[in-house]
């Protein structure tokens, strides 16, 4: 295994929980296994401001950027002290969490047995992707936000999936000899929908509200995972597809998602199509208080924090990409959200 440099690149970057995330899952999964632990070093984390992919590549090369940028938990940036020590009392708390919180424990009907297959099966077909078979003594990690997603098209990055043909790019990997891209934001979707008990094989409607890099990988993903779309034009539309018309369905609707990062507005179709959706889930998250009980109780409650799908399609990046032969260690989707609750709660305590 070999030490991993992580940045996040988009624009704005400065409040992402992604380094944090990152950090904590390594830590679990260095807890139960020493010998990983020993091999797989965290070697950078880092913020990349920036509005164009070339930037986000060059950081993957350089492994820095001409101006540091401060992040929002800490206000200092990474690499610097406070930075550094404050992340590890973090990752601290993190590590005493060993439990999912009851309140945001799975809602899915599904057997354990069954489970643990999807699993298996899951890391058998990601063991047969394009993936890289080996590494060097050192890689590069990157998520891309917006405005980078769209952004990447090129014959010298190899895509794993159809990431770059929808314009949906939200992950990278240099593995030391060549770029490596994917999509996992329409995979979290998934995987939150299947943890609240929605089965989307079963030809669940989801309802999305936008049409950007998050919205088209969730809407590709969920008809190609059984599940049926109501595209509805926010900002931006979808691009052209296999959905169902807003104004003219009356059916069920198990999850209504908000990519747009605003009220849904006072449209009639909008606000009809929300209110009856069993699921609402925001994209963006929030800036939260308190203890971690207290933030444990807020991601409980609808509509759902964008932590959620944040953490999901965290998990995914992992599993699917970064790191498959890990995927049996990676933490449940509720327990990583239990260890962020603890670990922004520490953040918090020491802020200015």
């Amino acid at each position: 295994m070999a030490g991993i440099r992580y940045a996040i690149a988009g624009s704005p970057v400065e409040q992402s929980l992604s380094p944090l995330l990152l950090a904590i899952v390594h830590d679990h999964i260095s807890s139960i296994k020493q010998k990983v632990s020993a091999d797989f070093k965290l070697l950078k984390l880092d913020l990349v401001e920036t509005t164009v992919i070339e930037d986000a590549l060059a950081w993957g090369y350089a492994g820095s950027m001409p101006n540091s940028l401060p992040w929002k938990w800490t206000g200092a940036p990474f690499g610097k002290y406070r930075t550094t020590a404050l992340l590890e009392k973090a990752v601290e708390a993190s590590r005493e969490v060993l439990d999912c919180s009851v309140l945001l424990e799975s809602k899915t009907n599904k057997s354990l047995e069954l489970q643990i297959q999807e699993i298996s099966d899951k890391m058998k077909s990601v063991g047969n992707s394009k993936l890289p078979k080996s590494a060097l003594r050192e890689e590069v990690w990157i998520n891309l936000t917006a405005p980078l997603k769209h952004t990447l098209v090129s014959n010298a990055v190899n895509s794993i999936d159809n990431s770059m043909e929808i314009k949906s790019v939200n992950c990278l990997r240099w593995d030391g000899q060549g770029w490596f891209c994917g999509t996992f934001d329409g995979l979290g979707v998934v995987s939150i929908a299947d943890y609240h008990g929605v089965d989307v094989a079963d030809g669940a409607v989801i309802a999305i509200l936008g049409g950007g890099g998050a919205a088209r990988s969730t809407a590709y993903e969920w008809i190609n995972s059984g599940g049926k779309v109501i595209a509805i034009e926010g900002r931006r539309p979808l691009p052209e597809g296999e959905w169902i018309n807003s104004k003219e369905y009356s059916g069920k609707i198990d999850a209504f998602i908000n990519f747009d990062g605003s009220d849904i507005g006072e449209i009639q179709d909008v606000i009809r199509i929300h209110d009856k959706a069993k699921f609402v889930f925001k994209a963006p998250y929030t800036l939260m208080q308190g203890t971690a009980e207290e933030r444990i109780e807020m991601l409980a409650e609808g509509p759902f924090d964008g932590r959620w799908l944040l953490v999901s399609q965290h998990l995914e990046c992992w599993s699917n990409f970064w790191a498959p032969h890990l995927g049996d260690m990676l933490p449940s989707i509720g327990l990583l959200l239990t260890k962020l609750a603890y670990a922004e709660a520490v953040l918090e305590s020491y802020a200015n």
